[in-house]
């Protein structure tokens, strides 16, 4: 299949790169010319702990690829997903009749619309053909074809075995579902509490508060889930759990990095500098807080980490500030 992977990032090269070992001619696009133009002469590696790129594999800043691509796969920071699809659009990009899969994990700070959403926003009536790839999959070894298993999810089962299709091998397990919205709000929401896993790490408390930070983590992101329409079931599966339990816990998660350097005294913008990468849950911490609010949902993990990222709340302060709330049924 001919296939344009926007995002020339860790997650958008890997992804690139597994469709393209799997026999797909890949066009891989990239925003930054310069970068692109690096990219595609040199062949380099695009992250660090990635892989040289094929070199058979195109890699542009151009829209040729476009015309002709039959799937479209959207592997950006989730803050740039309204402004990336509004310039293809201005550049006279359809995606009606092709297959558009997002790997992007994110909701939308203001309208806090799902990526999927955002994207059928945009180019109008496309939702039927949009699926979401998710789970836990950090790009540092899925490089490397370590065994991983992720969900595959549209709101036709039909679209979800396209994208299945595109993406399984030996090393990349894809599971088939429905819950659009369920997948989505967990692939989004878990980078709140991996910030909140980092900070626990940055006060050089244990596993025991960790442990407990994600199972609360889970119980708030299914609260959270189930409101807005998702099936709960989802929520203790690959994009549920599973990406929860690897973003609190890796080594790789750029996000439990910087809640690590938060919890050890830096401010956010520091922490961010220190890492050099997007954050996601930085921008998804405000879209969930804002989400709480609308739908009247206690979520007090997701408060507190909105607390220290945005209103400079001490981190001990709102450990304690958890530890201390009224006692409760479990």
């Amino acid at each position: 299949m001919e296939i344009t992977v926007l995002g020339a990032g860790s997650w958008g090269a890997t992804l690139a790169a597994l469709l393209f070992d799997n026999g797909h001619n890949v066009t891989l696009w990239e925003f930054d010319k310069k970068r692109a133009k690096d990219l595609q002469d040199r062949k380099i590696k695009p992250f660090k702990a990635g892989a040289h790129l094929h070199e058979g594999m195109v890699v542009t800043s151009g829209f040729d690829s476009f015309a002709d691509s039959q799937a479209v796969l959207f592997a950006i920071p989730s803050q740039y997903m309204r402004s990336t699809c509004m310039l293809l659009k201005d550049n006279g990009i359809s995606l009606h009749g092709k297959l558009i899969i997002s790997a992007t994990k994110g909701i939308e700070n203001n309208t806090l619309l799902r990526m999927s959403e955002v994207i059928n926003n945009v180019f109008r009536n496309v939702y039927n053909n949009i699926a979401v790839l998710s789970g836990p999959s950090h790009a540092e070894e899925v490089c490397r074809k370590i065994p991983t298993a992720v969900t595959s999810t549209a709101i036709n089962i039909e679209t979800a075995e396209k994208c299945r299709i595109l993406f399984m091998n030996d090393f990349f397990r894809v599971y088939n579902q429905t819950d659009i919205i369920g997948v989505e709000i967990g692939a989004a929401l878990k980078n709140v509490f991996a910030i909140a896993s980092g900070i626990i790490d940055g006060l050089n408390y244990g596993d025991n508060t960790k442990a407990a930070i994600v199972t609360r983590g889970l119980r708030e992101l299914t609260k959270i889930g189930v409101a807005l329409g998702g099936k709960e079931e989802t929520f203790y599966g690959l994009s549920g759990l599973g990406d929860l339990m690897v973003t609190c816990f890796s080594r790789h998660s750029r996000n439990r990095s910087v809640g690590q350097s938060i919890g050890e005294g830096k401010c956010l913008e520091d922490a961010e500098k220190c890492l050099g990468m997007v954050v996601e849950g930085v921008k998804n911490t405000i879209s969930a807080y804002e989400v709480g609010k609308k739908l009247n949902i206690e979520l007090p993990i997701i408060n507190e980490v909105y607390e220290v990222l945005f209103k400079n709340k001490n981190p001990l302060e709102a450990v304690n500030g958890l530890m201390t709330r009224k006692s409760k049924h479990e």
